[in-house]
C-alpha cells in the first residue's frame, strides 16, 4: 500500500531541503579512501546530473523536477551499499534522520511519483555505469 500523493509531496519536499547535505555526503564519498575508485567516478556522474539544468524531467518544473535528481541519488547510494559498508555511509551523511531509512523511503516514493519509463532509464544509466 503507497501513501497518498500530499505524504509523498510532502516527505519529498523535505527531502529537497536535504540535497545540500546528500551533495555534501557525496563528496565525502568520493574523498574517502574506502570507497572504490569506480563507485566514485559513478558519484561524480551523478553530482554532475543534479547540478546540470539538462535532466530527464527539467529542474524548471516545480517539485517533479527535482524527483528525478533525489531518485538517481537514491539509487546509487543504494547501489554503493554493495561495495562499502553501511557504517561509511552513516559516517559522511549529516542529514536528518537513518540515511538507510531515508535512502530506502527516498526510492519507495520516487518509483510511485515518477512516470516509469523515467524510472527505467535512470536505472538503466546507473547499471550501465557499473
Amino acid at each position: 500500500m503507497t501513501a497518498s500523493p500530499v505524504v509523498n509531496r510532502g516527505f519529498i519536499n523535505e527531502i529537497i531541503m536535504l540535497v545540500p547535505n546528500f551533495l555534501k555526503l557525496l563528496y565525502r564519498l568520493m574523498l574517502d579512501v574506502r570507497v572504490p575508485k569506480k563507485e566514485k567516478a559513478l558519484l561524480g556522474l551523478v553530482v554532475a546530473y543534479v547540478l546540470s539544468p539538462f535532466d530527464f524531467i527539467p529542474d524548471m518544473i516545480p517539485f517533479f523536477g527535482q524527483v528525478d535528481d533525489l531518485f538517481l541519488l537514491a539509487l546509487v547510494l543504494n547501489n554503493l551499499l554493495k561495495s562499502v559498508n553501511q557504517t561509511i555511509l552513516e559516517q559522511h551523511w549529516s542529514g536528518r534522520g537513518n540515511i538507510l531509512a531515508v535512502i530506502q523511503r527516498l526510492l519507495n516514493v520516487s518509483v510511485s511519483l515518477l512516470p516509469s519509463d523515467i524510472v527505467a532509464k535512470l536505472k538503466n544509466k546507473v547499471h550501465l555505469n557499473k
